[in-house]
């Protein structure tokens, strides 16, 4: 094979070598490209199990022998509601008794709520003593500087309202009422006036609805709003408002009563409902509910000043004929005492006149043969005989 031969041999093969090299390498290229590398999403790594976090067991307070001593006292006269038990400013008792809600099997606790019916005249008073000491109104104002159109309003003062000495009465009850301003009509049109009576003891609400009336006329706010703002507010009470929206709250207490009054073992037989009519109508004097806690906070801050000044605490409270009654609380020697009854509810307060020792009781079951009064009382002499103190 000549030379020129060879030459073109050899040229052909490099050709056909080149090509297939080429194809090879884009053959591989595709290759590359059609399968992506991975990426993390991809990528399957093993998962630690989370460490699970001990839950700390909250442990209950150890019985002692005053809270032993308490609970016997509230098992014996078979208390249903909330218990609260202050001494030198520390709370040694706090509990709840009781259903709230026997149908939903939901229990009275510590921060449940409940009416004070007549006990809200004792947080009435203390707004008009707030009023008299800024010398916006003063307690021997007579009622006539406010309400001229009551029947010898002249002949009774402000002070002679505050002990329930001022021979007002109101026995009608409205058919629809919707508004404070509501009441106030209300009670213009049916206030009775007995002159013979004035400066007697005769306990009746009209005397601090028509306080309430004054209020709203002298601070020129709703009645609510200045409670409110004063109270309610200023001492930041988280489980006080008025009863109109009491229902809604997280831990509101169902009124209840025995069907039989002479039964005095908790039933549960009968829920008591409140009218709107009858919020309105317990104006100023029923509207409120508190919780123990801050019933007390709230009594005791009133006590030590912190309302009106403390040098006007003894004016306001001083009793005004002998039923030891003055500014809308009991002035028994040593300590201070408030009471309220209705739709079911009980609420009673016992306090030092310094506000360091208390002791509260809301109940939501009524039976008129078994009041929540007597073991509070039976408490507060055991706490006063220092039997309570550890």
């Amino acid at each position: 094979m000549n030379s020129k031969v060879w030459g073109t041999v050899l040229a052909f093969a490099a050709v056909l070598g080149i090509s297939g090299g080429l194809a090879w390498w884009f053959n591989d290229q595709a290759k590359t490209q059609a399968e992506p590398r991975a990426s993390s999403s991809s990528i399957v790594r093993q998962v630690q199990p989370k460490k699970v976090k001990k839950v700390k067991k909250v442990a209950k307070p150890r019985p002692t022998a005053a809270t032993r001593e308490i609970d016997a006292v509230l098992r014996a006269n078979r208390f249903v509601g909330t218990a609260l038990v202050v001494h030198n400013n520390q709370v040694i008792y706090q509990k709840g008794w009781g259903y709230a809600d026997a149908a939903a099997h939901k229990k009275n606790g510590a921060h449940s709520v409940y009416q004070l019916a007549s006990v809200q005249k004792s947080f009435t008073a203390g707004l008009i003593m707030k009023l008299a000491s800024e010398g916006k109104l003063s307690l021997t104002d007579p009622l006539a500087k406010y309400y001229p159109s009551i029947a010898g309003a002249n002949e009774i003062t402000l002070r002679d309202m505050l002990d329930m000495k001022s021979g007002l009465t109101l026995s009608a009850f409205p058919a629809k009422l919707r508004s404070e301003k509501g009441m106030i009509k209300f009670i213009l049109a049916n206030v009775v006036s007995r002159p013979a009576q004035i400066g007697k003891w005769d306990y009746s609400p009209v005397n601090f609805m028509l306080l309430s009336g004054i209020i709203e006329k002298v601070s020129h706010q709703s009645y609510r709003h200045y409670f409110n703002e004063n109270i309610t507010k200023a001492w930041k009470l988280k489980h006080t408002g008025f009863v109109f929206n009491m229902a809604d709250q997280a831990t509101y207490s169902q009124g209840y009563q025995n069907a039989n009054n002479g039964d005095v073992t908790a039933n549960y037989g009968l829920r008591f409902g409140e009218s709107t009519e009858s919020m309105y109508y317990q104006f100023g004097t029923g509207q409120v509910y508190m919780s123990a806690r801050d019933l007390y906070t709230a009594q005791r801050n009133m006590l030590q000043g912190k309302l009106y000044p403390e040098n006007d605490v003894n004016v306001l409270l001083t009793p005004g004929t002998s039923s030891m009654y003055g500014g809308g609380m009991y002035d028994y020697p040593g300590y201070i005492r408030t009471h309220g009854l209705a739709y079911g509810y009980e609420a009673t307060s016992l306090l030092s006149k310094n506000g360091t020792d208390g002791v509260v009781l809301l109940s939501n079951y009524y039976r008129v043969n078994q009041l929540s009064q007597t073991p509070a009382i039976q408490i507060w002499n055991l706490l006063q005989a220092g039997e309570l103190g550890k």
